[in-house]
């Protein structure tokens, strides 16, 4: 790295003459220290120039890095405007000084349509998908066993296209156009990204969107959505992130059937929000973490003065924290903590609160288990008392505290099988409050299965509540992909 391309280093080892004492000699040999004496781009088409040297970053009279040369070629894939790319010297290094760097690369088209067309039969009804609903930006909402609504049968066509336009104006910009069209949902997409934002080392996307989707048969939902993100890496390792964000939301929700499920003031909401967050990652694995660190704080207000509905600041933190105890032993630890306070007299929506329970929070809860609820009766047909059943609607919270620790371990019965104890603390508070804090605190415990796959551990999880609730299960069993943190 330091520009001696063909160093090599030879170590010998032989008895000093004393027990347990040996020489130790070190032979380098240097070979010639080469520096870059140009950069020679072959290959390119309408990509700008300047665009190309920012990602190579190489420096006449710098030494000839090993590691930039390969960092060169994967800041250029990065750019997503290539099909490949080679960063090497011209010539094999012999005992030259200076030696010119050719990158080669081959750009990818820049227009592609991908569209495709088909024909639907929708039964809309009758018993409700695994027993929940999930209504836009609401946790999910158990029904019962109960609960059917009338089906209806709806055919029509369905089609999509997605329009994606590479290398505007010669730089790594991207824009992508995406249309779906079906009878029961309607949705279109614009998004823009742009790599070097404003000539600059910040990365950028923007992107609206819009949608109305009636294939739930308790619901109807549109969706109107625009963002605009910028973020950068704060050091050359990649291991620290910034993100500053606008977010607009609008979603109205309509033709609710069950008539407590989401109360009035949360069927029309209008967010208008600006934030930022700090990530540090020096996880070894990030699917798998075995050692390293993972740190995020995200810090976002919403008021009235950017176009929302509602004034209010929220900030969410976590720290998790990997660490070898033994080569077969894993321990790994995660604390998150998040407190919303609202302003102005104003109240924090329903979609925008905290919620918990389930398989990566407290595996004590069913999914959204944790916190406070309220009962919703849920009737088939009102008039008939006998498909009625009373169901708890998770309404979230203004503060919330997660403690999660667990030891992974091999089980060496088979190849890629392992097993866990865990322990899960914390819960859901309806305020920012310390005395409800200690009050409200819950414990679970419990042992699980992982089973190493290509795109992570498959994971069988069953928790035990320490502290049962009336009305809940005091076992959780919990079967996905990935594990809890």
């Amino acid at each position: 790295d330091r520009g001696y391309p063909n160093a090599a280093f030879e170590a010998q080892v032989a008895p000093a003459g004393q027990p347990h004492h040996f020489d130790i000699t070190y032979k380098i040999t240097e070979g010639p220290e080469v520096k870059v004496s140009d950069a020679v781009i072959l290959g390119r088409g309408k990509t700008r120039l300047p665009a190309i040297e920012k990602a190579v970053n190489l420096k006449k009279d710098e030494p000839l890095s090993e590691s930039k040369l390969l960092t060169a070629e994967g800041n250029l894939y990065e750019l997503g405007m290539y099909d490949w790319a080679e960063v090497s010297p011209k010539k094999p290094i012999t005992t030259q000084e200076q030696e010119d760097v050719l990158v080669r690369l081959h750009e990818m088209k820049r227009n592609s349509i991908d569209y495709g067309i088909g024909f639907e039969v929708v039964h809309r009804g009758g018993s409700i998908p695994i027993g929940a609903v999930a209504l836009p930006g609401l946790p999910p909402i158990g029904l019962g066993t109960k609960f059917t609504v009338s089906q209806q049968t709806f055919i029509g066509p369905r089609g999509s296209i997605e329009y994606t336009r590479r290398l505007m104006r010669g730089r790594p910009e991207e824009l992508t156009i995406a249309v779906l069209g079906a009878r029961l949902d309607q949705r279109v997409q614009i998004s823009y990204a742009d790599k070097h934002f404003r000539n600059t080392n910040w990365s950028s996307l923007a992107s609206v969107s819009g949608e109305r989707n009636t294939e739930n048969p308790i619901y109807a939902a549109e969706i109107e959505q625009g963002t605009f993100q910028v973020q950068r890496w704060l050091d050359s390792a990649r291991t620290r992130t910034l993100q500053l964000r606008y977010t607009y939301r609008h979603t109205s929700l309509s033709h609710i059937v069950i008539p407590d499920l989401v109360m009035p003031s949360d069927q029309n909401v209008r967010l208008s929000t600006i934030g930022g967050a700090l990530i540090r990652d020096t996880r070894d694995k990030p699917l798998d973490a075995h050692k390293g660190m993972y740190q995020t704080v995200d810090l976002s207000i919403t008021a009235k003065g950017l176009g929302s509905q509602a004034n209010f600041a929220r900030l969410l933190a976590q720290i998790a924290y990997y660490r070898e105890m033994r080569p077969w032993l894993v321990w790994a630890n995660s604390v998150r903590a998040g407190f919303e306070k609202p302003f102005s007299g104003s109240e924090v929506p329903l979609s925008e609160r905290f919620f918990s329970g389930g398989s990566t929070t407290l595996r004590g809860f069913p999914i959204n288990g944790a916190g406070p609820q309220r009962p919703v009766s849920v009737c088939s047909d009102p008039s008939n008392p006998s498909t009625c059943t009373v169901i708890s609607v998770p309404v979230g919270g203004n503060m919330l505290f997660i403690l999660n620790s667990e030891l992974r371990f091999p089980i060496p019965l088979h190849s890629g099988l392992g097993g866990v104890v865990f322990y899960d603390g914390g819960n859901v508070y309806s305020r920012i409050n310390f005395k409800l804090f200690t009050q409200n605190y819950t414990n679970s415990a419990g042992i699980g299965l992982r089973y190493n796959t290509p795109v992570g551990p498959l994971r069988i999880d069953i928790g035990r509540l320490l502290s049962p609730i009336p009305g809940l299960k005091a076992t959780q069993y919990f079967i996905t992909i990935g594990q809890a943190f």
